[in-house]
């Protein structure tokens, strides 16, 4: 090869190696920055325990027991429980003429859902429905025949069902299945099964205006086409073709249920299912046959056009007035946006009983309100193939001060022809007197404070159901004036009732009114039992969960209250005039609404929404013990003591672990927390596994190194958790036994994959039914929510799992949920939002929560003391810590949440990062410039952040986060194997760079081994 060609050729081969190893290095850089997101993103963990003794290595530590032997075992548990749920939380709204169960056993399918049900929400709440059955699947499982299978090939050829990428409803028209192939499928006697399905998630709202295929835009409302289906099978019903028309509601929102009782569509049967679950369409076709009698009551009032729920009126995302005066960067729209709930207390059932019961009561200018043409199927309702008989009430009061409770029996009897289960549901009523009017309390007609449910019971027999019913529900909290919860001076009532309305009509008929007074239907005052009170504000002065004082707290959320608050006021709806402070949607002539509460952004709220170092408080100098070697102990050490009792959080020996920790320690612990809290190894304390819920396990079984699944090397290891029906069909059983076996079952599934931390369960409110979260939340009632939470949550801590319940607080919808301001009195705060996540706590020792995109007032909700702190420990009593949603630095802070009391962000450094120097390799580098001596150094910052660690360390060393550590292990360093790779991979890029270098500057000089070779011949 001639010289010149050769090197050439070395030159290709050097400055392909050389860009290659800059490119390579760069990549490597790059990588090792990111190393937190990239070891998530691929499941890899970075630390190993191994044996530090010579213990036998085959013993591993389990701090919490599975009952299964196999995932296999696992998944058909929950197979069968899902199945369980859904046939005791789907609720029948309607059964003209005993339509179900059916009769016959042939029925048709109509309608864009059934050939693609929804079987759950979207989102990062979103579980797998893999291998989830079909409607025409379950039905035929359930012996009958689909007579018109032609007509839903037509619907897949045609490319009709439900739209997944757009989000339409894509129904076909009656016209195009009339003119179809399959048109003659049909009409042939049976029963026709009309099938609406809709479905929302995370990060967007359903629209109420605007949407591509709702009637005049309303994505809840039955469009044009569906209508028309159900018209053409009333013709074909009429004509004798078929024999009834039922409807499946598949869709975890309540849609506007106007339709169901319109004589133009005939719908003989109408049943709720939600979203369904993997195996809950089974269910339906249990419930469709008889082979279960549903017993499900609703978990929020369904109006028949749900634009006239008063929060619709102010369910958006809306812009100061003068925002644009103000600079906030490229990130505006986290800054200058807010809601109102302009409704206070009066959510769903608590607006339309009250309103109804003022209205009957002649008092509270009700106006011309009338209930049935705005309630289709009120808060609590739900029918049976069967009837039943609630009789001899009794009530009995015992306990003193806050233990006092009040316990309520009932006899059901069933007075029907077919075996089933009736729920009983106890509604308090307060007295609302001039007391409150004059300081703005506001009270319900009728309140839920307790529930119960028989067992299946047969014909002719009989149960008595008793409930407990804590005094503390019958408080009202007294914002304006004494700061506490009180008990008014009146007259108070306890009532039995099949729904909220049924409740309220059984007061009323206490109260000596009649249907000729205006009422619905007549009530029952047996049902009812009363108790005077004189005025009390110093008995629940003092915290429900923890027993400290009761002070106000929220006055910044109500812009009412607000000291920086300038023009701006709200006037709240009030049953003293309802006429007069009702907001309803009021449509221009686009549809969209204009009557909503107008806020003007002022120079206090533009401050209090930028967090900044000018929030922090100054350096006192008092800074925390850290780095201690005067003792060694690690984490495990904390757990249990010699005698096997739990160490307890105030243990003084927690003082001297937490001595140990390095200021570079505290702030890894407080920076990291993407799905996990981070590993400390010089304690002893392992990386955990946190992941998403509510609905169930969303990752594969082989996700977490110390699951079971991944221990025992199960064969089905890469299967995915069960996915349960939507939360509103698990709150419509009224089952806390059921609820506690789900719980039990989705702590399994993390046990088996590998969680020690679970993103779930979603306690936020039904505010309206178009928040796009609806399928995680449970109900529009507080007291339901946290109650049937309490439940699930304490069944999943049981299994050594703890619980993040969300969005803590106020995030009732996804429309600019990063950085809206949301504004709420503090009764409404108190009673409905923070009730929901108060009485897991108290009830289950919740240990932790997930806080919210929103901000409280003009506060983001993490970097508020009062709710974090104040409240959420001070008065709620929570002992574990808590996570941001996922971290959005634009206008979140790590150093300002911790402060709070908010212990970490779902965040790795390097993404959203708040300030501070990169360059230092500490992962906690947001925290490095506030170090004892760095120039900003914040002793008050380094004990938060010590009482942060604090929260962490005592939640996972009780927590099957521990499993696989002993005193006989420690936790070491692993490298990834893309590190390794791409170390590997720039190492001998480097070599071979010089080698062709070499050989580059060789060539060039003119040495050759050859020509030295043959001189070496010749001589």
């Amino acid at each position: 090869m001639k010289p010149s060609k050769k090197r050439t050729l070395e030159k290709v081969f050097t400055n392909i190696m050389v860009v290659l190893l800059v490119l390579v290095h760069f990549g490597n850089t790059v990588a090792n920055e990111f190393a937190g997101q990239i070891n998530s993103f691929l499941g890899i963990t970075t630390f190993k325990t191994v044996s530090d003794s010579d213990a036998d290595d085959s013993t591993y530590a389990r701090y919490y027991d599975s009952e299964f032997t196999s995932v296999a075992d696992l998944k058909e548990a929950g197979f069968a429980k899902v199945r369980e749920v859904e046939g005791e939380g789907a609720v029948l709204l309607k059964n003209d003429n005993e339509t179900l169960p059916l009769k016959g056993k042939e029925v048709s399918l109509f309608g864009a859902t059934a050939i693609s049900p929804v079987y759950g929400g979207t989102g990062s709440g979103a579980v797998s429905s893999a291998d989830a059955p079909t409607y025409p699947q379950v039905l035929a499982d359930g012996g009958y025949t689909v007579v018109n299978e032609d007509l839903l090939k037509w619907y897949k050829d045609s490319e009709k069902g439900r739209d997944f990428d757009n989000g339409n409803i894509n129904e076909a028209s009656w016209k195009q299945i009339q003119k179809s192939d399959a048109a003659d499928s049909f009409g042939k006697g049976e029963t026709a099964i009309f099938v609406v399905g809709r479905v929302g998630g995370e990060a967007n709202d359903l629209k109420s205006v605007d949407h591509d295929d709702g009637k005049n835009g309303d994505y809840l409302t039955l469009n044009k086409n569906e209508r028309a289906i159900l018209e053409g099978l009333n013709e074909y019903k009429e004509e004798g073709k078929i024999s009834s028309i039922v409807v499946l509601i598949n869709s975890a929102n309540p849609v506007s249920a106007e339709f169901i009782n319109d004589k133009d569509y005939g719908i003989d049967a109408a049943l709720w299912i939600g979203s369904v679950g993997q195996t809950g369409l089974y269910a339906v076709a249990d419930i469709l046959s008889g082979a279960v009698n549903p017993s499900g009551s609703l978990p929020d009032t369904w109006w028949t056009d749900n634009l006239l729920d008063p929060a619709m009126a102010n369910f958006a995302s809306y812009t100061y007035d003068g925002a644009e005066n103000y600079d906030f960067g490229a990130h505006g729209r986290v800054f200058n946006t807010y809601v109102v709930y302009q409704e206070g207390i009066y959510v769903g059932y608590r607006y339309t009983e009250t309103r109804y019961e003022d209205l009957v009561m002649g008092t509270g200018n009700a106006g011309d309100f009338e209930y049935e043409d705005v309630v289709a199927y009120p808060f609590g309702y739900g029918l049976s193939y069967s009837t039943f008989e609630m009789s001899d009430m009794q009530v009995s009061k015992s306990g003193e001060g806050m233990e006092t409770a009040y316990t309520v029996s009932v006899k059901v009897t069933n007075t029907g022809k077919t075996a089933g289960k009736k729920t009983v549901q106890i509604y308090g009523q307060k007295p609302y007197t001039d007391y409150d009017k004059e300081n703005q309390i506001e009270k319900a007609s009728v309140e839920l404070v307790g529930y119960g449910k028989t067992a299946i019971l047969e014909p002719g027999a009989s149960e008595t159901v008793t409930v407990e019913v804590p005094e503390y529900f019958l408080t009202s909290y007294d914002a304006y004036n004494t700061g506490v919860y009180i008990l008014d001076e009146g007259t108070y009532y306890l009532t039995a009732a099949d729904d909220s309305h049924a409740a309220v009509n059984n007061i009323l008929a206490a109260k000596g009114k009649k249907v000729s007074d205006g009422m619905t239907a007549d009530g029952n005052a047996d049902l009812t039992y009363t108790m005077d009170y004189d005025f009390d504000s110093e008995t629940y002065a003092k915290a429900y969960g923890t027993g400290n004082d009761v002070t106000s707290l929220f006055a910044d959320v109500d812009i009412n209250r607000y000291e920086g608050r300038g023009d701006n006021e709200v006037t709240y709806i009030s049953r003293n005039d309802w006429e007069g402070t009702t907001m309803l949607w009021t449509p221009d002539d686009d549809g969209h609404n204009t009557n909503y509460v107008k806020l003007s952004m002022t120079d206090q709220i533009a401050a209090d929404a930028v967090l900044d170092d000018s929030d922090l408080p100054e350096n006192d100098g008092d800074w925390p013990v850290m780095g201690s070697t005067e003792t060694a102990y690690q984490l495990i050490n904390l757990q249990r003591d010699e005698e096997g009792n739990e160490i307890a959080y105030d243990d003084p020996i927690w003082e001297s672990f937490l001595d140990q920790l390095t200021y570079g320690q505290l702030s890894e612990l407080c920076a990291v927390g993407l799905r996990m809290t981070v590993s400390v190894p010089e304690i002893g304390k392992p990386e955990t596994l946190d992941h998403n819920g509510p609905s169930g396990v969303t990752q594969k079984y082989s996700l977490g190194s110390n699951g079971y699944a991944v221990q025992t090397n199960d064969p089905n290891k890469e299967e995915t958790g069960t996915c349960y029906p939507c939360n509103g069909i698990i709150a419509a059983t009224f089952n806390d036994k059921l609820v506690e076996e789900v719980g039990n079952l989705i702590g399994e599934d993390a046990m088996w994959a590998g969680y020690a931390g679970f993103y779930g369960t979603g306690l936020n409110i039904h505010r309206t039914p178009y928040a796009g979260r609806v399928f995680e939340y449970y109900s529009e009632d507080g007291i339901l929510t946290g109650l049937i939470a309490g439940v699930e949550t304490k069944a999943i801590q049981s299994k050594g799992v703890y619980v993040y319940n969300k969005h803590f607080v106020l995030n009732d919808q996804e429309e600019q949920r990063q950085g809206i301001g949301t504004w709420c009195n503090e009764q409404a705060l108190r009673e409905i939002y923070l009730r929901a996540f108060e009485l897991p706590i108290v009830n289950a020792d919740a240990k932790c929560v997930m806080t919210a995109f929103n901000r409280v007032g003009a506060t983001w909700s993490g970097a508020s003391y009062n709710l974090q702190t104040a409240w959420l420990r001070g008065e709620a009593g929570m002992s574990g810590f808590g996570v941001t949603d996922m971290y959005d630095g634009s206008y979140m802070s790590k150093p300002h949440e911790v402060l709070a009391g908010n212990d970490i962000p779902d965040n790795y450094p390097g993404t959203s990062g708040t300030g501070g120097d990169k360059s230092t390799s500490d992962l906690g580098f947001e925290f490095a410039q506030y170090a004892p001596g760095a120039s900003k150094e914040n002793a008050p910052l380094a004990r938060a952040m010590r009482e942060s660690a604090h929260r962490i360390l005592y939640t996972v060393v009780h927590s099957r986060g521990m499993d696989g550590i002993s005193a006989d292990t420690k936790i070491v360093h692993v490298t990834p194997w893309w590190s390794t790779t791409l170390t590997v991979a720039e190492y001998t890029l480097a070599v071979l760079s010089l080698l062709g270098v070499i050989l580059l500057i060789l060539d060039m000089a003119g040495i050759s081994l050859k020509k030295k070779e043959k001189k070496e011949k010749k001589a």
